[in-house]
């Protein structure tokens, strides 16, 4: 929370982050507007501009501009009071020094450039003089990790690997000091905006009254993921000023959910149905997310945009957009839900060199690599090599090219094809625009490539050519061995139906039925079980 060094404003080009800056100056703020008033006092530095920052999320914003005098005194003064957050006195060169703002809006800071923190005197406001406690012990605490963690790599560079272990320990334990030195403050001063900081920071800990034998690692994990949410009050408003929403939103989602959508869906959506308790903050919450997956360059990851646009945006819930917006919000979904990963790609019927119809869904291959390139792209014209070598090395595993270029002239299309030799590949285009194959593959750039399973569904896209040879290798294993799999199960079926034709030959046939039957049963379940042991332990779900 408190270890930013420098500075850096941001202006995000989508619609949904700039919703952001548009909200912020919307917010609602529940105490009396009486203004601010807050003098800071800084040796070391005169003459030149003051800004009063504050934390949104995982960026720093520009409240306004204000000015050191001769002496170094600058006043941050406003008719209307300040949201509750962390905010900071940004002086240029990208110094700055944190500072909370509650319902005391008018106290005094004096420090100096050597040491902002370890300088600092505080005047008129208790939730400061706290925090500025808290800042010089933590400061201190991470003196002493960085310390200790220059010394493991020393060990470790002169492969003293016996001596890390008791340093890792010293590490861990000056964390603990650092979570009870929170703790004791919480306990002391519970009215505090520090101590609800210090509260939302907290990580969920095992119950003191649970037994022993139940304290296994399976269990912690499971209880610190169900409560991980238990100590954030999302209808505080000056959580929304703070890094610690943002921090927390992105751990869970990030480092506690296993990255495959579905999961992302369903822990995106628990947040967000929490974040309700406060408009602003169910504004942020909702914004931040979307946002995030809508942009992610994780491949797959734009079908959690479209869940959440679906549920939240194309709903109505998120009533403070207007219509305008939502109308490109739903077409950007238009043009993304038919090319989601697991879908079965949109049919396309066009047209070879010779004017013969080709359909994508009428090819009769293992894998199909459909690849958009033209013919002006420079990008295309040096992936192509390395995309020929590819096609050779797996064309005898069923790997087929369904090359479409995406411009309509015929001839620069024929000398392309015969300049890089591309003839092996089934090269097709539309030249009367008759698929609509832009809108259904979202092709708004060249070369993308698509990788389909026997079945057309969609395997994985927009990938490189560099990274395809990689993903049919992986592909093109899994079935080998799916295939092996199959067929030792065959070969040891069939020598046990022959193992038990022998012992069985004086049983009567109905006796053989039932046993067999009752047998089967019972391979099943036991088959069933240990599939779902092994999908739990590697975090996967069992259909």
């Amino acid at each position: 929370m408190l270890k930013h060094r420098e500075v850096s404003t941001y202006i995000l080009l989508s619609f949904l982050s700039l919703l952001l800056l548009l909200f912020t100056q919307q917010s609602t703020f529940a105490e009396d507007t009486e203004g601010y008033n807050i003098t800071i006092k800084v040796k070391g530095v005169a003459d030149t501009a003051c800004y009063l920052g504050y934390h949104y999320g995982h960026k720093i914003f520009v409240k306004d501009t204000f000015a050191f005098d001769s002496k170094g005194i600058c006043t941050f003064k406003g008719d209307e009071t300040l949201q509750g957050g962390i905010y900071l006195a940004i002086i240029p060169g990208k110094r700055y020094f944190e500072f909370l703002v509650d319902k005391d809006q008018n106290f005094t800071l004096i420090t100096d450039t050597s040491s902002f923190v370890n300088k600092m005197q505080v005047f008129g406001s208790e939730e400061n003089e706290l925090f500025n406690q808290y800042q010089r012990f933590l400061d201190e605490q991470q003196g002493k990790i960085r310390q200790l963690k220059k010394k493991i790599a020393v060990h470790e560079e002169a492969e003293q690997l016996d001596s890390v272990p008791p340093l890792r320990k010293k590490i861990k334990e000056l964390g603990s000091v650092i979570n009870d030195y929170r703790l004791e403050a919480v306990k002391e001063h519970p009215e505090t905006f520090l101590a609800t900081i210090f509260t939302t920071m907290q990580d969920p800990k095992v119950p003191a009254d649970v037994k022993e034998s139940e304290k296994n690692k399976q269990f912690q994990t499971n209880y610190y993921h169900d409560h991980f949410w238990d100590n954030v009050d999302f209808s505080d408003i000056r959580l929304l000023r703070t890094p610690i929403l943002y921090n927390k939103t992105k751990h869970y989602l990030e480092r506690m959910t296993v990255q495959i959508p579905d999961s992302i869906n369903a822990a995106a959506e628990f947040i967000i149905e929490k974040s309700k308790a406060n408009e602003d903050i169910f504004k942020y919450i909702l914004t931040y997310i979307t946002h995030h997956y809508e942009t992610s360059k994780i491949v797959g990851m734009d079908a959690v945009f479209v869940y959440l646009a679906d549920k939240y945006y194309l709903s109505g819930q998120a009533k403070w957009l207007d219509e305008k917006r939502i109308e490109k919000l739903a077409e950007r979904v238009r043009r993304l839900r038919p090319n989601l990963i697991g879908k079965t790609a949109p049919e396309l019927l066009m047209l070879d060199y010779d004017g013969n119809k080709i359909s994508l869904h009428g090819l009769d291959n293992n894998y199909t690599v459909v690849y958009f390139w033209d013919y002006k792209c420079g990008h295309c014209k040096k992936s192509v090599p390395k995309m020929l070598e590819i096609h050779a090395k797996y064309k005898e595993k069923g790997v087929d090219f369904f090359s479409i270029c995406t411009r309509v002239e015929k001839k620069p299309w024929k000398e392309y094809m015969d300049e890089y030799k591309i003839e092996p590949w089934i090269n097709v285009m539309d030249p009367f625009n008759k698929t609509n194959f832009r809108d259904l593959y979202d092709i708004h750039s060249t070369p993308t490539i698509f990788v389909l399973d026997e079945n057309k569904k969609i395997l994985i896209k927009r990938i490189g050519a560099s990274q395809l040879d990689r993903v049919l290798k992986k592909y093109i294993a899994m079935d080998e061995a799916m295939k092996n799999k199959e067929q030792e199960k065959t070969e040891t079926s069939s020598k046990s139906s022959e193992a038990k034709g022998q012992t069985t030959a004086n049983e009567t046939p109905k006796d053989t039925e039932e046993k067999t039957a009752e047998e089967a049963m019972k391979n099943a379940e036991g088959t069933e079980g240990k599939a779902a042991d092994e999908a739990m332990k590697n975090g996967e779900g069992v259909e």
